[in-house]
Order: C-alpha cells, then structure tokens, then sequence
C-alpha cells in the first residue's frame, strides 16, 4: 500500500496543499473561503486526491499523517468575532480600562472585582459571576494577581458547584494559572484573556475539520501545527497555539532548507495574497519573540519573530495626498484583484503584474482560474488620470514603489541586525514570493534568491516537517521535574502514544531574570525532506518570448520559460519568466537562473556569481 502525507496550510487569499505518495510530492492552491474555511479545507482535500488520481475516501485511508496550520484564530481576533467574555480579577487588579489586553478582548464593563472580605473568595464572587452572566458573558477568565493567585481555584469549584458543566447553560471558565505558568500578572492575563476569545471559533472549526476527515475514511487524529514549532491532536490543543500557526511553519520549512544548503543566514520571503512576512535565520535557527504580541498585546507564548512589511498580491495602490502608496489596505480573498473577478474594482499588486504581462492569463494556474486583463486595466485607470500617466505607467510606477519601500525597510531590518545583505541569501516562496522576491532582494542589496519548486505552498511543506510535542515549564522549584515529565506523558498518552516511544528532553534556561525547566516530549511524524513535484520528464529551456514592461527597464521582450523544460545547471539570462503550475518566477534584466539537483531555481544578481 502507498504511503501518504498531506499537510495543509490556510492563508488569507490561498489555502495550500502539499500532498506526498511514495515521496512523490504534490501541490494543490485552492481559493481561501473566509466565510467558512471548512469548504477549502475540503476542497483542498478533494485536490490532493485528484493529484494521485484516488478517490477521497481511498486517498484517507492510504494516508498516516495530517497535519494543518490554520488561520481561523488569526482570523477571530483580526474580525474581532470572539464570544463576549467576562473577567474576574481581584479588587487590586480591577481598575483595567487602560488595559491592552481588557481593551482587545474584553469590554471593560465585563470586568467584575471579587470583593475583599473575609471566608471564601468563591462565596464571595458569586454575585460578581452572575451578573457577568446576566449581561451576556459566554466566556469567564478568573486572573489574579500574585496575592490572591489562590482565589482562582476556589473561584473556579465554587462556579462548577453552581453552574456545573452538564447543563446546557453551562459556560466554560478558564483559570489564568491553567494557560501560562508567567510571573507577570498583566501578561498571564492577557494570555487567558486571548485563549478564552479564540478557543469557540478554534474548536468548532478543528473539531468540524476532524470530522469530515474520519467521514472519509481516516482513521488517525488530525495534527494542529503549533505556534512553538510542534503539532498535537486537535482534543490537545491549546487554542492560543494555532495563532500565527502558518508562518511558523513556513520558517520551520526555512530551516531544513537552511540546513540542506548549509546556509548560515538565511531571509525568508513568504509573500502571499494579503501580507509580506520577513524572516531571519541566523546559524539555521528559527527567529522567535520569548513573548509573542497579539496586536499590541503582549502574551505569555513564544512566537515566532517575524517582520510584517505589509505587501502582498493583494496590496491596494493608492495616493496620500501626491505620495504613491502601496498597502497595507488588501482586496484579501474577497473580493480580491480586480483581474480575478470576484468583485475587486482597486487597483493591486497583482493588477499591475498582469497589466505589464509578469502574469498571464493563459498561463496563471495553469489556465484553470481566469484572469482578466482588462479589468486589471480598468482598475488602473483612476490612478493613472490623477499620475497623469498611461495605464502601463501607473502599474510599473506601483511594483517600483512596493519592491522600492519593502527593499528598503527589509535593509533597514538587516543593519538593525548587523547582517550584511550582501552575505546572506533570500529565500522567497508564498504565491507571489517568486515573482516579487528578486526586485525586493535587489533593492534591499541581497543578490541571491532560491525558489523552492513547492515554493506556492511552502508554508504546508513546512508543516510536514512538524513532530508532536508536548512542553511544560515551570519556574524552578515550583515544579519538579517528574511532574513536569508525567505531565508531558499525560498529554502523549492522550495522542495515543506510549511513553517508549517518546523522546524526552529536558532543559533549564532564564527567562524574565528567572531561573526554568522545561520538559519536553516529541514523537516522530513521517518527514519527506526536499521532496520534489511530480514535474515529469525534464528537456531544453525552450519556450517563447513575450513583451514585459519591467520597472526601470521599459518594455523588453522577455523568455517564457516553462520550469519543467529546464535543464540542471544550464543558466538562463534575464528577463525571464519561468512559469510553473501555481507561481510565475520573475528573473529581472541582468539577473541569472538556474536550476539546482533538488530542483529549486537558484537566482543570481550581477553582483554575485552562481
């Protein structure tokens, strides 16, 4: 029997698919569906089993693994749709308006004090708990400060007693100390805050996802990419985990391509439809924040340290006052580019790709999603009349303003770092990754570029790096180590893992001035590596010639390259195109391209030599 993995990541515009049968990889890009993201988790399913020509239900039951980084808690707390919560807190810690985390997620009349007093803080709070409930909570969080850490639970029996959880009215309650073991109080109770407004549209969603999957024959448990670069069954799955899930898997894709090369710096550009995100690996490690931020709320989870520069296929140009802007406003997935036709009437980044012929239509996702040129144009047409400019003008005016600003800034980051551009090779992958990557390289003074041949769905490839792991912290000497060790086994258990089969790491670090230990537990999930696409057979680089209007260069005529046709290590002068099932690779004039032995087009500016 064939031996499958599927690994999925959702992102605002696409969600991808990156599907392996006897290590033979496969990529699947289906449009996101933010009005429900189960009908793309579904439709990227039913793609991997179009891909190895099986049904659904024969596709499941040949696959071991299923992993998924998702965006649905990034979405809940982007579209502010999380359930009304109601916090508890001591008297002291009650004055919370100015709060960044009560202001994000919880409104501040639904901020109740458990009154000081004498016996027991349950008794005392109940009056506090049913008005909150009165008033709509569908969420309790129960955070005190250090003084009164000991309130929480008795709140907490005190609440199961009265309101217990059988009941149909029954709302859940959530303990701070439960979620973070963190000795700042502000941030423990912002990270409660965050799981409790995430965890009903996380877990309704997952567990629905699970569902279809066991429907059609899957017998094992869906496995959540963590934010802290592992992955758990859904049933063991911290809520707050899945949030900036997918770029996580991106750099954990970064690094074992970091590894594969030997590459000691390594810049990441994951350049999708609604955002560029900037990640930099120094000696092969993946950045991260010890305390991640939630907007401008600091949480007590790591996240991985990502720069946001704000540009993707679906950045919106527009002019502040006379200054030629490029985003952060996106068409996002709907309505999307004007030239998709779903609605979308500004003008966008991937407008102006197809107005100076980057994207063509005949050729864009392999001629399956249409592409209209002239309702590109059309988009275009306001902005040219105020720029006094033709149509062809304003859009190469626009990608010179986004690849000039985001060079720059992404220079900037670099100098802030100490690390020389000019040393340090860019990694560019997302669906437009490819096609952006060299101009922003260029213009931020790095003048090598890889691109992966799954380069459109990178961040899934990065998923199937993933292990389940399970860690627990604690400061030193409040917990011991064997309890923090059964714990670890307690949640493998619950994978269905048997404790010889886990590999258990134990570490001791300082964080926030404080001595730690952390356990650590990880069980092996099947890695397929380098894996490359069933492109078929490879020949010459012939193709055809097409006329490309490039920034600062005019219109050239410029080879369309199919990427199949390359030959191994024949370099090919720009301008190019090298098209590929789901992304368009853009070699600028006076770069080179090759393609390496594991199939990725290495691309090279003047200035550095192959």
């Amino acid at each position: 029997m064939a031996v499958i993995t599927i690994d999925i990541d959702t992102g605002g515009t696409f969600t991808d698919g990156f599907v392996v049968r006897d290590g033979i990889a496969h990529t699947i890009k289906t449009l996101t569906t933010p009005h429900d993201l189960a009908v793309c988790f579904r439709e990227t399913i039913e793609g991997a089993a179009a891909a190895v020509e099986l049904t659904v239900p024969d596709l499941l039951r040949e696959t071991v693994s299923v992993r998924y980084a998702t965006t649905v808690g990034t979405n809940t707390v982007v579209q502010r749709r999380g359930p009304r919560i109601g916090l508890l807190t001591d008297a002291d810690s009650a004055d919370l308006k100015q709060d960044a985390g009560v202001r994000l997620f919880v409104e501040p009349a639904m901020v109740a004090a458990i009154p000081a007093g004498e016996g027991d803080p349950g008794q005392r709070a109940l009056p506090a708990l049913r008005s909150l409930l009165q008033d709509g909570a569908r969420g309790l969080v129960v955070a005190c400060s250090d003084d009164a850490a000991e309130d929480e639970q008795a709140l907490a029996d005190t609440f199961a007693e009265h309101y217990p959880r059988h009941c149909l009215d029954a709302v859940p309650l959530l303990r701070a100390g439960e979620v973070a073991a963190d000795p700042d109080v502000a941030r423990r109770r912002s990270t409660a805050l965050f799981n409790a407004y995430v965890h009903p549209d996380v877990a309704d969603y997952l567990y629905r996802a699970e569902d279809y999957l066991r429907d059609n024959g899957y017998q094992r448990p869906l496995r959540i990419v963590h934010n802290d670069g592992g992955a758990a069954r859904v049933a063991r799955t911290i809520a707050g985990k899945t949030y900036n899930s997918g770029p996580m898997a991106g750099l954990l894709g970064a690094r074992t391509v970091a590894e594969h090369y030997g590459f000691d710096d390594l810049v990441t550009l994951d350049m999708g439809g609604t955002s560029l995100d900037v990640g930099i690996l120094s000696a092969g490690e993946v950045p991260m924040r010890e305390h991640g931020m939630v907007e401008d709320v600091e949480i007590s989870f790591p996240l991985p340290d990502l720069v946001p520069l704000g540009v993707g296929g679906g950045s919106i140009a527009w002019l502040d006052g006379s200054e030629l802007k490029v985003g952060p406003h996106s068409a996002g997935a709907k309505p999307g580019p004007a030239c998709f036709g779903f609605g979308g009437t500004e003008p966008t980044i991937t407008d102006a790709d197809v107005v100076l012929g980057v994207l063509r239509p005949e050729s864009f996702m392999d001629g399956k999603m249409g592409v209209d040129r002239a309702a590109a144009e059309r988009a275009f047409e306001p902005l040219a009349k105020v720029l006094g400019s033709t149509v062809q003008e304003a859009a190469e005016r626009v990608l010179a303003t986004a690849h000039g600003d985001t060079g720059a800034r992404l220079a900037a980051e670099l100098a802030e770092r100490g690390v020389d551009p000019a040393s340090v090779t860019a990694l560019a992958f997302g669906g437009n990754g490819a096609t952006h990557g060299a101009a922003i390289a260029e213009a931020a003074g790095i003048g090598e570029l890889v691109v992966l041949p799954f380069a459109p769905v990178f961040s899934a490839y990065g998923a199937s790096t993933v292990d389940i792991r399970h860690r627990h912290e604690s400061i030193a000497g409040e917990v011991s180590e064997e309890t923090l060790t059964a714990r670890a086994l307690r949640d493998m258990r619950g994978e269905g893992i048997q404790s010889q089969d886990v590999t258990l790491e134990v570490t001791a670090f300082r964080r926030d001035g404080v001595e730690w230990t952390a356990v650590e537990a990880t069980y092996a999930l099947p890695h397929v590596g380098l894996a490359q696409p069933d492109a078929g057979a490879r020949g010459g680089a012939s193709g055809t010639t097409s006329p490309v209007r490039w920034p600062g260069h005019g219109e050239l005529p410029t080879a369309v390259l199919d990427r199949t046709a390359l030959r191994t290590g024949d370099p090919v002068s720009g301008p190019a195109l090298v098209e590929s099932s789901a992304t368009t690779c853009t070699v600028p004039p006076g770069w080179t391209v090759a393609l390496d032995d594991n199939g990725a087009l290495r691309l090279t500016a003047p200035t550095r030599s192959i």
